[in-house]
């Protein structure tokens, strides 16, 4: 997100049975999940363990595989994920979710066969085991289900010759004895989950228009085509198409602050003049816009103690967003840069927040920032770390994270969502 600063049926195995159904495509794992939580409520680490335990071991997902699929069935209304006692959420299924299972095919478990027979069972892990399916899954999308021709073939056949000689060159060393209690809580397996979306274009219309500070403007933008528009990111990013009498429109990057109810709200930093400020600026109840995306989300695991999130006017947006999903057995730190008191803004959720600001004249200027980075004390236990501000301010605070303080650069993102000078530059990742 970049704000404005500038302006088929189963296959067939022997004997002419259809072969089990796998449990691991996102498809018919969300519908296993789901099929569970109309069970009995279920917290994330529940569903875990017994799918462990259904499948005799054979599969267990990662936590960066299990919450990104909880959050779909969530934003598809199928269940409700709410904290219990102010901690972790519990999972349960809605009227709407049970309609679905009604109307659905029952997925069994996977079997302790899924992986070539019992002598799998128990030996292959997690990890590796979802990158087999994957590969399979692959292997099945573009030679079973559409063809290939010879080259395709030939390609495919070199690189997965390629990593069986890499695998078998690996010094393997027995892991470390670990308490498989702890080893199971710790999750790390998977940090950042990436999803696609079906990319479609929406004609929406404002249904209103606020200031939240000076120059913070808030639109909520409502209308029909808003159905089946799905953000899973707190800091997925939107296209938004401005005329403004060229040969093609305008297009700037913007994260969906909220959605739901049939409406998308967006904020607006309101800077120098440019084609998104300036219609945020005019925007009135049944003005026009159209948007397209998000193309993705990229969705951080749930299995960090504390997060600290750094970013100026242009990372607001994502920030308060962030700072009102996290579950209350978390902490976040915010540290924003903006132009004076004024701008500060409050966020509420059920995690343990502590907001710390600065004021600055230069937003690309990385000292004040800095300073305050290097300040601040940050709590005990594992950390997950996101920066979004000017490229060369991200960029200082990336170094800072990562080379004084050695935070592990897996637990850190770090995006430029503007670059000074430029009033059109996209978003920059600088992982």
């Amino acid at each position: 997100m970049k704000h404005d600063p500038h302006n088929s049926p189963a296959p067939r195995g022997k004997g002419g049975r259809h072969r089990a159904r796998r449990a691991f495509d996102n498809g018919t794992l969300r519908q296993l999940i789901l099929q569970m939580i109309g069970e009995q409520p279920r917290h994330g680490y529940e569903i875990m363990a017994e799918l462990e335990t259904r499948s005799a071991g054979a599969y267990r997902p990662s936590p960066g595989v299990l919450y990104p699929n909880l959050s779909a069935l969530e934003s598809e209304g199928l269940i409700l994920c709410e904290p219990v006692d102010g901690r972790r959420k519990l999972c349960r299924i809605t009227d709407l979710g049970r309609r679905h299972l009604a109307l659905a095919e029952t997925v069994p478990a996977p079997g302790a066969d899924r992986r070539g027979g019992h002598r799998w069972k128990g030996r292959v892990p997690a990890e590796i085991a979802e990158a087999m399916d994957a590969l399979k899954a692959a292997l099945r999308r573009g030679f079973l289900d559409t063809g290939a021709g010879p080259s395709q073939i030939g390609t495919a056949a070199a690189a997965i010759r390629a990593a069986a000689a890499t695998i078998e060159g690996l010094e393997i060393s027995p892991a470390p004895a670990t308490d498989p209690a702890a080893a199971k809580e710790t999750g790390m397996t998977q940090i950042i989950t990436r999803h696609r979306h079906e990319l479609r274009r929406r004609e929406l219309s404002v249904r209103s228009a606020e200031n939240l500070t000076p120059n913070m403007r808030r639109i909520v933008l409502e209308g029909p085509e808003l159905e089946g528009f799905c953000s899973l990111g707190f800091d997925d990013h939107i296209k938004l198409f401005f005329e403004t009498g060229g040969a093609k429109p305008e297009m700037r990057d913007y994260t969906p602050r909220a959605f739901g109810d049939g409406t998308l709200v967006l904020d607006f930093a309101m800077h120098e003049a440019g084609p998104a400020t300036d219609w945020a600026r005019a925007a009135a109840p049944g003005s026009r816009l159209r948007i397209g995306g998000p193309k993705g989300s990229s969705v951080i695991a749930p299995v960090f103690d504390w997060h600290l999130l750094v970013g100026d006017e242009t990372a607001l947006p994502a920030i308060g967003r962030r700072v009102e999903e996290l579950p209350g057995d978390t902490e976040v730190l915010t540290l924003a840069a903006v132009s004076g008191a004024a701008e500060e803004q409050q966020w509420q959720g059920a995690a343990a927040h502590v907001a710390h600001w600065i004021h600055r004249a230069d937003p690309a200027d990385p000292a004040l920032v800095l300073e305050a980075l290097r300040a601040l004390q940050l709590p005990a236990g594992r950390g997950f770390v996101w920066i979004a501000a000017e490229a060369g301010v991200a960029r200082a605070l990336k170094r800072h994270m990562l080379e004084e303080r050695g935070h592990p650069g897996e637990w850190l993102k770090a995006s430029g969502y503007w670059t000074a000078g430029q009033s059109d530059a996209a978003e920059k990742s600088l992982d």
